[in-house]
């Protein structure tokens, strides 16, 4: 090699090792599940809002279970105290609600919630405390003391004598809902709520600051019996970021592993092997950093595209190599020979897989331009730099492998295809026997298959409020005063709706919504309050209560005097905690929640009644039945497209209508033994496996197109097709399989489907193509003959 050559051969290499540097500095898992979903689904709108302003993402939830209320109880303030000493990983800990214990904490929410009342609510409070009247108030305070075996009640007016509070519905505040936060209605089940000390830069920063938070638990010496369980938004992204980033690497290992098996099983040469392994490592190497630069993000369905696109590049290398053994000719002969076949299966998987890009789903769409873009860099890496390498290698004559004397023998190609027909016509029965395969578009299928997080959140529905089956309400505007006339008009519709019998219980966030034409009317008569503080302080010391009674009220009038300005948003801790998930501000945007508990089988109805612009109703099973709605008819427009494509490129090919129409017969035999296969082992179709008819035009189609072509090329020769290109399609198959069948044990239940679907189709579709393709192409010459 001249020093010229070898200078370019370092600039290529340093140029391809900061183009590879570039590129996987750049990846990052997006654990979202709706960004694999349309965006123009009103549901996904509607919980895409949901996520991103409610959801909480510095929040981990604790959860803390216990043999009894005391040693939980014990337990909660124990581990809550440890906590707090890890400044440098926790914010804040709340363990409990945070007025329980400062009552006054409350004073800006309580004073922030009265000036929202009606203006006729504030002049009957103002009555209640003028100077004739304050007295029989704080001698009703006393009976009721005396009287109420309610804790809550005594709690307030243990701090509220004057009764400044007793206008507020508190339940109302809580969203509707009687059970705390915190504790189960038994007292053995806890949940603590903690603040990470900073946000997370990335998908590991989440995951090493969980692992440290589970350590400092660990190094807590909790009591005999308790039992710790994690979750809320980082708990989840740290649980399926962690098993997507596993999942890509153990798929992409095991496929190169698996690969190799079959390679020696059918050659048994180390030498090729090795190179080919380096080459599906080239590849993988590029299409990973080219997936860096285009995409800052992977998506659960972006993940599986590393051990897909291994399989389908192995393919080439496969075909490359088998006609390297017998070629005598240059470099370039031996590229010339396999261009076209490589060019037309490569072309057509990855028009397949680009033609994913026509979906509305976005997971999708990123799974069918990571795996395009991978098997294009494969074709090329296997035609430019694999086929020199294998064309020099000394292919010394070896006694066929087991395989290849299978496909060089006519009564054992026979036999296959009794056989293939035999499973075929098993596949056909079972389909009209047991019908087409069910279809599961539920939230359920999008989920890990394992999570600790998905475990803990289950077990805090079951203690505390099971709201699954609960829809729900947001709201959204540019500004607070046009949210404002949205909730109302929601929350006339929602009784209107309960009035029909469409929903239940509902709770809108319209208390908690500032409404700044009342504040600007109650603000002066409370501020008149305010200003006779002392009158009303002595009046508390003469009924006999003592300082403390006094310390919420005095807190709540002084607030009043530092407002000035409308409209009016309570800002401390207290009030931060309870509107946390209720109502949420930001440049431009307000959004308010709610909760709505529909009628079974009227969710419908409720939703057409309910929505409009800037308000939705939304819930996992919603999204559910709107995919079931949507989805399949889209699969099928894309599918009849893209059908069309690959037989109007045949057309092309060949030049014969017969020809097309058999690749026609042979697909659709495929798709039907697919769906029998489907219906006997009952998998069902789903978000995910839906897209494996569309893989399988891109790729399993290959084998019969490299059929198809050979057997023009050769006349019509059966045997020689099946001695050329039976062991070839084997181990295309094999690999494309293997490729698939790695992430079937995918944590995330959707892409294990895809990889199941697949990799059983791409088996059928070898099958078909090999044993029965041949023959019914055979029959179709001599019928055109007679």
């Amino acid at each position: 090699m001249s020093k010229t050559s070898r200078v370019r051969w370092v600039i290529v290499a340093v140029l391809l090792a900061a183009y590879v540097a570039a590129g996987f500095s750049r990846i990052g898992f997006n654990v979202e599940i709706l960004k694999l979903l349309p965006t123009n689904l009103r549901q996904v709108e509607g919980l895409s809002l949901f996520l991103k302003h409610f959801s909480q993402p510095r929040e981990l939830m604790v959860t803390l279970e216990a043999p009894d209320a005391d040693t939980a109880e014990a337990a909660a303030t124990g581990l809550a105290a440890h906590l707090r000493t890890h400044p440098e990983l926790v914010r804040r800990v709340v363990d409990r609600a945070p007025w329980e214990s400062d009552a006054p904490a409350l004073s800006e929410f309580i004073a922030f919630a009265m000036l929202n009342q009606p203006p006729e609510k504030i002049r009957e409070l103002t009555a209640r405390l003028a100077p004739g009247a304050v007295a029989e108030t704080l001698k009703d305070s006393v009976e009721k003391l005396s009287e109420s075996v309610a804790p809550r009640e005594v709690a307030m007016l243990g701090y509220d004598p004057l009764g400044l509070t007793a206008a507020l519905d508190f339940e109302r505040f809580a969203q509707g809902g009687a059970q705390s936060e915190f504790s189960s209605a038994d007292g053995a089940f806890r949940v603590l709520y903690l603040e990470t000390a900073q946000p997370f830069a990335s998908y590991k920063d989440n995951i090493a600051w969980l692992r440290d938070i589970k350590r400092v638990c660990a190094e807590w010496q909790a009591p005999p019996g308790v039992t710790l369980g994690f979750t809320g938004e980082p708990a989840f992204v740290a649980d399926i970021s962690g098993s997507m980033q596993w999942d890509m690497q153990s798929s992409g290992i095991v496929t190169l592993l698996v690969i190799a098996a079959i390679f020696w099983l059918c050659y048994r040469r180390a030498r090729p092997l090795f190179v080919l392994q380096a080459m599906l490592l080239l590849v993988f190497v590029l299409s990973m950093a080219t997936a860096g630069l285009l995409l800052k993000q992977l998506t659960v369905m972006g993940v599986g595209f590393a051990s897909i696109m291994i399989g389908l590049s192995v393919d080439y290398g496969y075909f490359v190599y088998q006609k390297s053994r017998t070629h005598t000719g240059s470099v370039p002969e031996l590229r010339r020979l396999c261009v076209q076949n490589v060019m037309w299966t490569a072309g057509t998987t990855a028009a397949a897989f680009f033609a994913l890009n026509v979906s509305s789903l976005p997971g999708l769409s990123q799974l069918g331009s990571l795996v395009g873009i991978g098997v294009i860099i494969g074709a090329c890496v296997m035609l430019g730099l694999f086929a020199p390498i294998a064309q020099r290698m000394h292919h010394t004559p070896a006694a066929p492998s087991a395989v290849e004397r299978f496909f060089a023998s006519r009564k054992a190609t026979a036999a296959g295809a009794w056989v293939t027909l035999a499973l075929v016509a098993v596949l056909t029965a079972a389909l009209l026997v047991k019908g087409p395969p069910k279809s599961d578009f539920s939230a359920d299928t999008l989920r890990p298959r394992v999570s600790g997080a998905y475990d803990a959140m289950a077990r805090i529905y079951e203690r505390l409020a099971d709201d699954r089956d609960m829809l729900s309400l947001i709201v959204t505007g540019r500004t607070e005063a046009e949210v404002l006339a949205r909730l109302r008009h929601a929350e006339t519709q929602l009784a209107a709706a309960s009035g029909r019998g469409d929903a239940g219980t509902f709770a809108t966030a319209l208390p908690l919504w500032p409404d700044a034409a009342r504040q600007r009317e109650n603000l002066p008569a409370l501020q008149a309050l305010a200003a006779e503080s002392p009158r009303l302080r002595q009046a508390v010391l003469d009924a006999g209560f003592k300082d403390e009674a006094w310390g919420l009220a005095e807190s709540v009038l002084r607030q009043w005097t530092q407002w000035n300005t409308t409209p009016i948003w309570p800002v401390n801790d207290a009030s931060r905690w309870l509107l946390r998930r209720a109502a949420h501000r930001s440049e431009g945007q307000c959004l308010a929640l709610g909760m709505v508990r529909p009628v079974a089988g009227r969710e419908d109805a409720l939703a057409a009644a309910v929505e409009g612009e800037g308000i939705y109703l939304v819930s996992w099973k919603q999204l559910g039945r709107e995919l079931q709605r949507t989805i399949p008819g889209e699969f099928t427009r894309v599918i009849a497209g893209l059908m069309g494509i690959v037989l109007v490129l045949l057309w092309f090919a060949f030049r014969d209508v017969r020809v097309v129409l058999l690749f026609a017969a042979a697909t659709a035999l495929v798709f039907v033994a697919l769906a029998g296969a489907m219906s006997l082992l009952g998998i069902t179709f789903n978000l995910f496996n839906l897209a494996a008819i569309l893989l399988l035009l891109g790729t399993g189609t290959d084998y019969s197109i490299l059929l198809l072509l050979d057997l023009q090329r050769n006349g019509g020769d059966v045997p020689a097709t099946h001695r050329s290109l039976g062991l070839v399609i084997f181990l295309c198959a094999s690999s494309s399989a293997v490729g698939f069948g790695t992430i079937s044990w995918a944590n995330n239940i959707g892409l294990a489907s895809l990889g199941q679907t697949c990799a059983l189709g791409l088996v059928l579709d070898a099958l078909i193509s090999i044993f029965l393709l041949p023959p019914a192409w055979r029959w179709l010459r001599l019928s055109r003959s007679r």
